[in-house]
C-alpha cells in the first residue's frame, strides 16, 4: 500500500509535518537524513528547505532535481502527530486507489473490468470525482471485494 501526501507544513530545524490522504499527520526530521545522503544538507538553507512541494499523486515531497524525500519514508520513520478530519472525497481517494494496488490492478484494467473509463477512475483516485453508490459497488466488484458504507 502507498500512502500518499495531501498536505505539508515546513517547521523550525527541518521538521517536515506531512497530513496524509487518510488524515494521519506525521513529522519527520529531515536531518536524520544527512548521515546517509550528504547531499540533502543543502537543505539547512530555510529558503531551500521552505520551498519544498509535493509531488504528482502524493508520493513524496521534492526541493528541486536533486532533493526529494518519498512519502514511505515519512510514513515508516516520522513521528506520529495524531489524526484530522479528512474530506470525504479525499478520503474516498485514498482508499479506492489503495485496494486497486492491494488487487495488483492498474487503473486500464480496472476499467476494463468494470466497463468504467480509466479517466473517471482517475477522477475519483484524484478526489475530484464524485461517484454514484452504483458506480463504486461496480468497481469493488470488479476487484473482487466487498463495498461497506458506515455511518460512525
Amino acid at each position: 500500500m502507498s500512502h500518499k501526501i495531501k498536505a505539508i507544513k515546513m517547521k523550525n530545524d527541518l521538521i517536515v509535518e506531512a497530513v496524509f490522504f487518510n488524515g494521519t499527520v506525521m513529522e519527520y526530521n529531515v536531518a536524520d537524513m544527512f548521515a546517509l545522503y550528504p547531499q540533502m544538507e543543502r537543505l539547512e538553507d530555510r529558503s531551500l528547505f521552505e520551498g519544498a512541494r509535493i509531488d504528482t499523486g502524493g508520493y513524496g515531497i521534492s526541493w528541486d532535481d536533486e532533493l526529494d524525500l518519498d512519502a514511505e519514508t515519512i510514513w515508516e520513520e516520522g513521528k506520529y502527530l495524531g489524526k484530522v478530519k479528512t474530506d470525504l472525497i479525499l478520503e474516498l481517494a485514498s482508499k479506492l486507489s489503495d485496494a486497486r494496488e492491494k488487487a495488483e490492478l492498474t487503473q486500464k484494467q480496472l476499467s476494463e473490468r468494470t466497463g468504467i473509463y480509466q479517466a473517471d477512475i482517475s477522477k475519483i483516485e484524484r478526489g475530484i470525482g464524485n461517484p454514484s453508490v452504483s458506480t463504486l459497488q461496480r468497481l469493488a466488484d470488479g476487484m473482487g471485494m466487498n463495498l461497506i458504507i458506515e455511518f460512525q
